[in-house]
């Protein structure tokens, strides 16, 4: 038996924030068993084929994973993916609490899978590891965040994650 499995990918419906229907890019292994889960978010281009080779590359490593659509609000029927994120980009992105809410909606869809273990990390590049960092430290039951924007979190002096604050002391930035 070959240690990659195979998996399964779809675009499924989910509720985000205040019960939208959005869409989100979901994978999981194709065998039996439970498995952990992992909410990818996506930099401020937007959805793109990177973001689903991601998914795709969690699950294919034994994670169910999901990528919700941050823009799917913003969008017209048949516009290129490019041209949508080109558009959030120009007004600056969407608002927190929408991200954090689609987030906490993603998370809800991957506990409710039958294949789900209830564990549920987070992960997100670019202004997605500026999201990673805020849910972290917001959206209730993530087990563990990877964020790929460290600079971002430092310079907006955002409070460490729930996790970090027994950890390690927070530097006073007050001083110098």
């Amino acid at each position: 038996m070959s240690f990659y499995q195979g998996l399964q990918s779809e675009t499924v419906p989910f509720r985000g924030h205040n019960d939208d229907q959005g869409e989100a890019y979901y994978a999981w292994p194709s065998r039996a068993g439970k498995f952990p889960g992992v909410v990818v978010i996506h930099h401020i281009p937007g959805w793109c084929e990177w973001t689903t080779e991601v998914v795709r590359k969690l699950a294919h490593h034994g994670y169910a994973a999901i990528s919700p659509h941050l823009y799917f609000r913003e969008g017209n029927p048949g516009e290129a993916p490019d041209e949508l994120g080109a558009r959030i980009r120009a007004v600056g992105g969407v608002a927190d609490a929408q991200v954090m809410g689609d987030v906490a909606g993603a998370m809800a869809y991957l506990r409710a899978q039958p294949n789900a273990t209830g564990k549920i990390g987070v992960i997100g590049f670019c202004s997605g590891g500026r999201h990673t960092y805020l849910a972290a430290c917001t959206v209730p039951g993530i087990d563990a965040a990877a964020e790929g924007a460290d600079r971002l979190h430092r310079e907006a002096e955002l409070p460490a994650p729930r996790h970090f604050r027994q950890r390690r002391p927070q530097p006073d930035r007050r001083s110098g």
